[in-house]
């Protein structure tokens, strides 16, 4: 654009240029005989190719290139701005989160992140870029890293991206026992999605932590009513602290499912079980349980034998303190 102003019979001329969000490589194959005009023949840049499910495939040389520049102990504005710019096709969300994953920073990744859509018009971040960078800030240790997942959080909203139901496991297992927590059970039903078997494993741990053992058994029964069924190290954690908390019944209900479920219970599991029949002075059911620990083949270790004993010496059986030397 020119813009030309008068002033003492002088003639000013100001130059603006456009700066284009893609840029082209043109091959001149002729030009007039005056070397006026020229005719140039522009190869269009060829698509990213995709993967069988049609998301595009990330380009390596462009991730490791752009971390490099955003890892420099000082890296340029200009550099990086004009590198993000030259690519063509610009940047993909599938490679601006490998980025994400690239950067041991999570400041500057949460930075870069904000900074993407000034790249392309046609950029914008979706489900798998907010996972990423939610994932980053949740494994790390900075002050306000609640307060940026909450931000990222307004910000979906805002610009109407729908998560997915990994988005919302890792929100459980981020916020845990906060007030956050029905937060992340309400976005199930307002993205429309279903919970799975690992989100429900995710919610009964985080109301474990915050020892509402009440909760923790609900979530089970209902994820049992589902058809689903935790993993050996979920098993022990509802058994612990349903043994803790003196929940019996419910306790030999978790055990009995985690045979029926073909769950085999381990040497934690008898010996959760074994301390909790002792704690209720039933000793007798405390070395039934010892026995039919031997008897699936599972080695008791240190802490299972002291167990034994302890439930065996409150129940005043001494006695049969020598059989487990047998």
């Amino acid at each position: 654009m020119h813009r030309r102003r008068r002033h003492n019979n002088i003639i000013c001329v100001t130059i603006r240029r456009r700066h284009y969000a893609t840029k082209y490589i043109a091959k001149i194959i002729s030009t007039s005989p005056t070397g006026r005009s020229v005719t140039a023949e522009v190869t269009p840049p060829q698509p990213i190719p995709s993967d069988t499910r049609g998301y595009p495939i990330p380009r390596r040389h462009v991730i490791c290139k752009a971390a490099n520049l955003l890892l420099q102990s000082r890296p340029s504005g200009s550099s990086i701005s004009d590198f993000f710019s030259s690519l063509s096709p610009p940047l993909t969300p599938s490679e601006a989160s490998e980025i994400l994953k690239s950067l041991n920073c999570p400041r500057l990744a949460y930075n870069f992140f904000h900074f993407c859509p000034s790249f392309s018009p046609a950029f914008h971040h979706d489900a798998f870029t907010y996972n990423r960078l939610i994932l980053v800030l949740s494994k790390s240790s900075l002050p306000d890293r609640f307060d940026l997942v909450r931000t990222l959080l307004d910000d979906m909203e805002r610009s109407m991206t729908r998560g997915t139901i990994s988005t919302v496991n890792i929100l459980i297992g981020f916020f845990g026992c906060s007030n956050d927590l029905k937060r992340c059970i309400g976005l199930v039903k307002k993205w429309d999605l279903k919970m799975n078997c690992y989100t429900y494993k995710c919610l009964l741990q985080a109301h474990l932590r915050s020892r509402d053992v009440h909760e923790a058994f609900r979530v089970y029964g209902e994820m049992r009513a589902k058809g689903y069924k935790l993993d050996i190290f979920g098993y022990n954690m509802l058994l612990d602290a349903l043994a803790k908390n003196e929940k019996v019944d419910q306790a030999y209900k978790v055990f009995e499912d985690m045979k029926r479920k073909h769950c085999e219970p381990d040497e934690y599991t008898y010996t959760i079980m074994i301390r909790m029949t002792g704690k209720i002075g039933k000793p007798d059911e405390s070395l039934i349980l010892f026995n039919e620990m031997i008897t699936r083949d599972c080695n008791p270790n240190l802490i299972a034998y002291n167990t034994m004993i302890q439930a065996l010496a409150n129940g005043r059986m001494v006695d049969k303190k020598g059989s487990l030397a047998n």
